[in-house]
Order: structure tokens, then C-alpha cells, then sequence
């Protein structure tokens, strides 16, 4: 049904309210929309590939809000004294009448009136049973329930309530998978990377990588490769540190990006060396000893460095990493030191 005709519909049956927007005002109001309004349109992204823009706009057409706000007529019913209650912003009143609707007639309206009176009086859990409640009868209301979980999430973000954010936009992908959720993404990815939940942490910084404008990608990238890395997932985390550092050389996170580089090739290194794997361990190891950190892992970098090449047979290169152990440890005292110059003997010596 197209928006002009819906107003017709609504005005026909009486169901329009004043003071509550047409179809077309609502489908230009802000809250229906996560894409920042100062992008040109040329320069929109599109949330999938293929996927045109507005597929990813609410169906305003079915937008049960305006019935929920709507008179029902002039009879003294419970949907009646509610909606005026809800008039004079009684919520609770108003959400009491709605239930004795709900529970005389086992009309979906009244049941859709009492989800959103929960979602306006911030009640997540009321609001969540509700909705599930009304959309496993009338699917219809999908879009209702979506656009009170995307305000529910950002009264929370307002507030810092990264647990009321989280459950509410976890919530609304639920009944709308690819929503976009825009600037909520990163908080949202930074709150599960917070509580452990990496997998899903990466989720949101994908998402947020996708819906954020370009300006903002780079702390993305370090953030993700932070996530990588404490998943255990140390090649993936090098690819995003080094991306970061492409772009923002001298960053915020610059110097910890540089940092994290080194300490995840320094244990790709390590692990390549006992694999049986020297091409990949020199490779890392080369890594860490270019970039010269973590400093306090540089002479077991290079030791590690030089039991590699003199695997490989290469004597006088393994012999100047050995040297290098020596330098970095001027007492000479250790038992990596000593294992260094039991190797320098052995290259020079043959024993």
C-alpha cells in the first residue's frame, strides 16, 4: 500500500490521531533511519551488496505504532480508557488497561498497545516477552517491535547501559538480521570484546566497519585486530595491526598497534620454529626483530632467530644472531646467553 493511500486508509476508518505524523512524515523521521544525514546520496553504502538502501528502510505501511497511539473509539473500553491514559502520559495506567484488553478479548492491537507501553517505560524484559508474545500470532507487527527496540537501545546508549544496548539490538536482529544499526555497532562491538565475547565482538566490528564512515574505519581496524588476538587468532591480528598502520602511522594506537604487531610475529615465530616450519619462523621472527619490539623479547628473538638459520645450514648469519644476544645482555649472564655463546664456539670452532 503506498504511503498516500495508507493515509487515506487510516483517515477512512478513523484510525488517524492528531498530532501523530502521515505515512511519508514518519518515513523521513530520523529514528527510521541509522544513515547519517549530511552523506551525500550518490555516496550512500548499501548494507549488502545488491541490496538497494531502501529494502533496508522500515515497512512504515505496516508500522503498527500509529494504531498503538490511535483512539478505537468512543465506548468505554479498556483500549479506550487506556488510550486515554496513555493521552495524559499515565503509561503504567495506561499499560494496566491494556493487558485487561489483551486478556478479555485476545485482541492483538491490545497486545501490541501493551508491548510498546513497556518499551516506552523502559522495561526490557516486559517489553521482550510481549513482543515475542504478539509476533508469534501476528507477525505483522515485526516493524513495531523493531522500531522500539532501536529506541530502547539508543536511550541505552545515551546512558551507558551497554547491557540494555546490547540485549535491545540483539532483540532486533533477531526478528530483522541484516538491520542496520550504525553508530551503535562499535559501542556494541566493544562491549562484547569487553565481557569475552569475541566472536561476537568481531560481529559488530564488521558491521560497524560496514555502516561507519570511512574517517572512522581506521580505529576499527586496530580494534579488530586487538579482538583477533585475544581469540588466539595472531595472523589475522597482523593483517588489521598493519592496516592501522598504514593509515594512522601516527595514530593514537600507532605505538600499541606496533607493539601488538611484534608480540603476535614473535609467537607465530616461536610456534613456527618447533613446527618444523623455518621459512614461516624467519618470516615472523624478521618481524619482531625489524620493529624492535617487545624490547624485553628481542634477544630471545634473536636467539630464536639464529637456531633457525643454523638449521638451515647458514652458519655465518646465525652466527651474527647469536652476536646479538651477547650485545643486548652485556653481563653475559644466563642461561640464554650462555647457550648463545656455546653456539658462537660451536660456528667458529666446530665443537
Amino acid at each position: 500500500m503506498s504511503g498516500s493511500r495508507f493515509d487515506s486508509h487510516l483517515h477512512s476508518r478513523g484510525l488517524a490521531v492528531p498530532g501523530v505524523p502521515r505515512y511519508h512524515s514518519i518515513m523521513r523521521h530520523p529514528a527510521l533511519s541509522t544513515r547519517r544525514a549530511t552523506k551525500p546520496a550518490g555516496n550512500r553504502r548499501r548494507v549488502r551488496r545488491g541490496t538497494p538502501l531502501r529494502r533496508t528502510r522500515f515497512t512504515v505501511a505496516a508500522f503498527a505504532l500509529v494504531f498503538a497511539l490511535s483512539a478505537c473509539g468512543s465506548g468505554d473500553t479498556a483500549i479506550g480508557r487506556g488510550d486515554r491514559l496513555w493521552a495524559d502520559s499515565s503509561y503504567n495506567e495506561a499499560l494496566a488497561e491494556y493487558i485487561l484488553a489483551y486478556r478479555q478479548g485476545g485482541d492483538n492491537a491490545a497486545l501490541a498497545r501493551a508491548a510498546h507501553a513497556h518499551a516506552r517505560l523502559n522495561d526490557l524484559e516486559g517489553m521482550r516477552d510481549t513482543y515475542a508474545q504478539l509476533l508469534e500470532r501476528a507477525p505483522e507487527y515485526a516493524d513495531q517491535a523493531v522500531y522500539d527496540y532501536l529506541q530502547f537501545a539508543h536511550r541505552s546508549h545515551a546512558r551507558d547501559d551497554r547491557y540494555g544496548l546490547a540485549s535491545a539490538i540483539e532483540a532486533a536482529l533477531a526478528i530483522r538480521p541484516d538491520l542496520p544499526i550504525g553508530e551503535l555497532a562499535a559501542p556494541l562491538a566493544r562491549y562484547y570484546a569487553n565481557t569475552g565475547n569475541i566472536e561476537r565482538a568481531l560481529f559488530f566490528f564488521e558491521k560497524a566497519l560496514i555502516e561507519s564512515p570511512d574517517e572512522a574505519n581506521a580505529e576499527f581496524l586496530y580494534e579488530i585486530g586487538l579482538a583477533h588476538e585475544r581469540r588466539g587468532r595472531c595472523q589475522d591480528a597482523i593483517g588489521f595491526f598493519t592496516a592501522y598502520r598504514e593509515r594512522e602511522s601516527t595514530g593514537q594506537n600507532a605505538v600499541d598497534a606496533r607493539w601488538h604487531t611484534g608480540n603476535c610475529a614473535f609467537e607465530l615465530g616461536r610456534a613456527a620454529r618447533q613446527a618444523g616450519q623455518p621459512t614461516q619462523a624467519l618470516h615472523y621472527l624478521s618481524i619482531v626483530l625489524d620493529l624492535g619490539v617487545p624490547e624485553n623479547v628481542q634477544d630471545q628473538a634473536w636467539y630464536e632467530h639464529g637456531e633457525v638459520l643454523f638449521g638451515l645450514g647458514r652458519g655465518d648469519e646465525a652466527l651474527f644472531s647469536y652476536q646479538q644476544v651477547v650485545r643486548l645482555n652485556p653481563a653475559r649472564t644466563g642461561q640464554l646467553v650462555q647457550a648463545a655463546l656455546r653456539r658462537i664456539d660451536q660456528i667458529r670452532f666446530g665443537f
